[in-house]
């Protein structure tokens, strides 16, 4: 006699409904092992759930996140509301709501940070060590730490989290398919090159550092027309002005128009000053480009010629001389060696294992050690 598998309920806590951490969300549920059913508490917009869930065959709930002191009052109302098996924390305020409500004794709690609030160089540095000292006192409190890269592990870690209730749960790109070999069709010469960036135009995104690049790289290669293109919403238009025409930025687009967008670039140049782990990446190499990142927290590890601050020259070099093609070819032959398997496939494994359920200790969930 066949006997259904029983299904464990997933409840997921997330405070936005824009950015990369709803996007990351989405591709947990895309692709959650079969025996979990998922519930989304986010804030609803015009009385209905916000249209980054669009197409998720999923259970909503209105969290009122208007203030920390409402959210975390209605987020007490709904777990003590409907059974769930697993509570899923995404980003650091929920994480600390979910961790003060539940006992580890008697709820599965589940937290992944999409970037530990104590890395943002937004804040002054007295907040940025209270963010660190919420994060060590309620490690205690946590289940399984899913992290989102290797980076965000190694800070679990250093936060006093034994590694076996660590999963590194990869993300994954964003984008519908699109070419892998898209930036094969670079000329071995050109009097014009396109450098792009995604995400929003935010201090944490840096666009004064964005800009700062384009205006080297305009003194640098002299008789070649630089574009740099900012793929994203506007956000604050104080942070990083500059001249007019020197970065131009679209606005937010759609996954299909964002893959496009990525297709026009010669090179992306990830600006980032802080992450968990960026999706951004991901997307750009989907898309086939090369790419350069800043040297930070989130890529521990980073090979030196695929970073901004030791990759540039080399970089350059190829431009001058007529080798970006080679140079590009190379450059995401070392992406891919440094990346490994972030699948769907991959992704799914990590899940399991952190929504194991209830009762099974982390011991037991095969984490690596």
């Amino acid at each position: 006699m066949n006997v259904t598998p029983a299904r464990h309920r997933v409840l997921h806590l997330v405070d936005r409904v824009t950015g990369g951490v709803p996007v990351a969300v989405r591709s947990y549920i895309a692709h959650s092992p079969d025996r979990y059913e998922h519930v989304i508490a986010s804030p609803f917009q015009d009385g209905c759930p916000a249209s980054v869930w669009t197409g998720l065959e999923v259970a909503h709930v209105d969290w009122d996140t208007r203030s920390p002191a409402r959210a975390l009052a209605h987020a007490r109302r709904l777990l003590r509301g409907e059974h769930h098996d697993v509570v899923h924390a995404h980003s650091s305020f929920p994480g600390v709501y979910a961790r003060l409500l539940c006992s580890p004794r008697t709820t599965h709690v589940v937290y992944t940070p999409h970037c530990f609030a104590f890395l943002r160089q937004d804040v002054p540095g007295a907040v940025r060590v209270a963010y660190r000292l919420a994060e060590r006192i309620l490690a205690s409190r946590t289940s399984v730490l899913a992290a989102c890269g290797p980076g965000e592990s190694i800070e679990a870690e250093k936060l006093g989290l034994p590694r076996k209730r660590i999963v590194e749960v990869p993300n994954v790109s964003s984008l519908l398919a699109v070419p892998r070999e898209a930036s094969s069709r670079i000329p071995a010469k050109s009097d014009r090159i396109r450098v792009g960036m995604l995400g929003r135009w935010a201090p944490q995104k840096d666009p004064v550092f964005f800009r700062e690049r384009i205006e080297a790289l305009r003194r640098e290669l002299p008789g070649i027309r630089v574009e740099g293109w900012w793929i994203g919403g506007s956000g604050d238009p104080t942070v990083g002005a500059g001249p007019d025409g020197l970065v131009h930025r679209t606005g937010w687009l759609t996954p299909l128009e964002v893959g496009d967008r990525l297709r026009d670039l010669d090179v992306y140049l990830h600006s980032a000053a802080w992450e968990g782990f960026p999706i951004a990446l991901l997307d750009a190499r989907a898309a086939g480009l090369p790419m350069l990142c800043r040297s930070i927290s989130a890529v521990p590890g980073l090979p030196p010629e695929l970073s901004v601050e030791r990759g540039w020259d080399g970089f350059v070099t190829a431009v001058r001389g007529g080798r970006l093609l080679e140079w590009g070819r190379a450059n995401r032959a070392t992406w891919d060696a440094y990346l490994g398997d972030r699948t769907a496939r991959a992704q799914r494994s990590a899940l399991g294992r952190a929504w194991s359920a209830r009762g099974v200790t982390p011991s037991r969930l095969g984490l690596p050690r």
